[in-house]
């Protein structure tokens, strides 16, 4: 019988277990270190080469550990392990205050709109029907004040779920920590049943991309990445509870919209009604509370642009206007050929969702959660490369002169896509190569 601290490896040679679980403590410590000077920096748009400077250490030390996975795999309780970093890295810069987006600040003052009776769809935090509500800790960071709000109805209603117990950043940071650690306990699930090992979940519960936008600048896309999730790993045992998750996914953040397709071909009718019953009435009620002037959603809609590649080009060969819409038919062009290619429901939706981000006129850093989930159940060093080029989108080692917002320079944006797209060709080729090879042989 081998003793706990030994493993059997190729030849019937027993290993110690030590000197692995050693190696993945030091790299995880490394992380842990490179967390914790983040957080204690005073500003991170203040001190932003020193920011993405520890972010490259620590995505160094993830690749490291995602390169030598399958020599962890065997290590006990690995589950339990990379929940407990994952948890002591975001509590690492859970207390920043967040200087690269503001975006927190307009989720706290919504929800304290609603819990005070007022509707944030109809007035626009700069609305004077809104004065009373005023504080000097909130809304004067809010962004936009002269347009209404652009979340869905169940994500409003969570701000203001958090807005009657806490109308603080810190409130709503620690709402969305719930989220993300139960969400990261779902993957880690979810790869022990698929491979046998948690460890997987690393690839997105270590991320320094997600932790600095999530736990850090306090991003609320977990509140939605969850119940995505959830809809996925429930399809074929549960589909009812997997349409509820999608419908609550969908009306917290509309990204997960491209995942109905997928879904729709591999639930029961019961599910689908379902689904019907609930996402259809709630976009359209969504719709009706955002229509006219000073609407949030259709300025996102009509003129956002940010950090993005391929819509840059669509729109000078196009136009602005036109390049939107066309952007929209080559995404709906690309699920349904991915439809008709009959590809698996979680492979469908992981390249849907990596269409719409790559595609679209507006790709923020924390946008890229949206691919980086799906990671654990397949690492695409693309998208890893992609996550750790987009701090770069913030500004190149030091933050941009103006107070407002930032536009990376089109070179240092082919960089930043450059690279992963380049890596992405290099691996397809050779994975043809060696197809080849073994067609050959």
């Amino acid at each position: 019988m081998t003793p706990p601290e030994m493993t059997w490896v190729e030849g019937g040679a027993a290993a110690p277990r030590w000197p692995r679980a050693l190696e993945l403590g030091a790299l995880a410590a490394g992380m842990t270190l490179c967390f914790t000077l983040a957080g204690a920096l005073p500003s991170w748009r203040a001190e932003l080469g020193r920011l993405q400077a520890l972010m490259a250490v620590a995505f160094v030390f993830l690749a490291l550990a995602l390169a030598r996975m399958e020599r962890y795999r065997a290590l006990p309780h690995t589950g339990a392990f990379v929940i407990v970093v994952a948890f002591v890295l975001r509590a690492a810069v859970f207390t920043t205050t967040p200087s690269l987006s503001d975006d927190i600040y307009r989720y706290v003052w919504e929800g304290r709109v609603i819990s005070h009776g007022q509707n944030p769809y109809a007035h626009a935090p700069a609305d004077p029907v809104l004065g009373s509500l005023a504080d000097p800790a909130i809304l004067p960071r809010v962004n936009h004040p002269e347009l209404s709000a652009i979340y869905p109805p169940v994500a409003e209603a969570g701000f203001a779920l958090v807005a009657t117990v806490s109308a603080t950043v810190g409130a709503m940071k620690f709402w969305i920590l719930l989220h993300e650690m139960a969400l990261i306990a779902l993957l880690a699930r979810w790869c022990q049943k698929r491979s046998g090992s948690a460890l997987g979940a690393i690839a997105y519960a270590w991320n320094p991309l997600v932790v600095v936008e999530y736990a850090g600048s306090g991003h609320h896309d977990p509140t939605a990445l969850l119940w995505l999730t959830f809809a996925l790993y429930w399809m074929e045992r549960r589909p009812v509870g997997s349409a509820l998750a999608l419908s609550a996914a969908v009306l917290v953040k509309l990204v997960p919209l491209v995942a109905i397709p997928f879904l729709w071909m591999r639930w029961p009718w019961r599910a689908r009604w379902v689904a019907l019953g609930t996402i259809g009435p709630g976009l359209g009620a969504f719709a009706w509370l955002t229509r006219g002037e000073g609407s949030g959603l259709a300025a996102y809609a009509a003129h956002w642009r940010n950090n993005e590649l391929f819509f840059h080009y669509l729109a000078i060969a196009f136009g602005d206007d036109r390049a939107r819409w066309l952007a929209a038919c080559l995404l709906v062009a690309f699920i349904l050929i991915v439809l008709m290619r009959r590809v698996e429901a979680l492979n469908g939706t992981r390249a849907a969702i990596g269409a719409t981000l790559l595609l679209g006129p507006v790709l923020h850093p924390w946008y890229l959660g949206w691919a980086l989930v799906f990671e654990p159940l397949r690492v695409s060093a693309p998208w890893l490369l992609l996550s750790a080029l987009a701090l770069l989108s913030y500004g190149v080692l030091s933050p941009p002169q103006e107070q407002g917002g930032f536009h990376l320079s089109l070179a240092w944006r082919w960089l930043e896509y450059g690279l992963p797209l380049a890596l992405a060709a290099f691996l397809a080729g050779r994975h043809h190569r060696a197809r080849g090879m073994t067609h050959v042989v």
